[in-house]
């Protein structure tokens, strides 16, 4: 019974807690580390490439068959140890950067997470601050208001239904990255009626972080006059 239990006992202090934190490309992640012994490092659902760094700051193990890799720091001569700057690329395409801080603590595995939802949004920002992004942009307004089909654009087929709504759709044109969309506006008031893009895009129902661009073509109707609204939203 002793031997059992002192055996458990061994498997139980083998066990590594997990600090699992997201990655952000965009920024330098400052975690703490073991001062002592090894701390794991693994990418979630990826394998860990390369490891940039100063190499005499720290000891690391590789292993190669599960994509992680083990560091533990160099300790200084008064037996204290700096802090680790990192880089990691990973097969998937990731680039992170770490700091990493030796504390007086047991290791705990660091495991880097890809939050998918941040990497899209920020994927989406800096597509569409790109000068490429606002010619395309620009090019596919031009080609509604002229009633052209761009080069890599097809025309899609228009719900009937939508013809009943407020504002009835006339044409889609689908791209890789960009949608064209034409919209019918028409005074039906007896006033005279002032547009705007931002309210025209709550109308609509167009999520900012897809809108691209909303050019109206008249800003002031009087009753029972018509215009189009030209609008550019992104693909996906």
């Amino acid at each position: 019974m002793i031997s059992k239990s002192l055996i458990l006992l061994l498997a139980g202090t083998t066990a590594q807690a997990a600090t699992v934190h997201p990655l952000d490309e965009m920024k330098v992640i400052g975690l703490p580390i073991s001062q002592q012994g090894l701390t794991r490092i693994k990418v979630q659902n990826d394998r860990i490439l390369h490891v940039f760094g100063n190499a005499g700051e720290y000891v690391l193990e590789t292993d190669e068959d599960q994509g992680q890799v083990f560091i533990r720091p160099t300790l200084l001569n008064d037996s204290s140890a700096k802090a680790i700057s990192l880089t990691l690329t990973t097969e998937a395409g990731h680039t992170q950067d770490l700091r990493l801080t030796p504390k007086n603590q047991a290791p705990e595995a660091l495991i880097l997470k890809v939050d998918t939802e941040a990497t899209s949004k920020a994927e989406k920002e800096k597509r569409s601050s790109s000068p490429l992004f606002r010619e395309e942009a620009e090019s596919l307004i031009f080609a509604l208001q002229e009633d052209r089909i761009p080069l890599g654009y097809k025309e899609m087929p228009i719900n009937l239904t939508t013809l009943h709504e407020p504002y009835p759709l006339l044409r889609e044109l689908q791209g890789k990255t960009l949608r064209g969309l034409i919209y019918r506006i028409q005074n039906k008031t007896p006033e005279n009626l002032i547009l705007s893009e931002p309210e025209l895009a709550k109308q609509l129902s167009l999520q900012q972080n897809t809108l691209v661009a909303i050019l109206i073509s008249k800003k002031i109707l009087t009753p029972g006059e018509g215009t189009e609204a030209y609008v550019v939203v992104q693909a996906n």
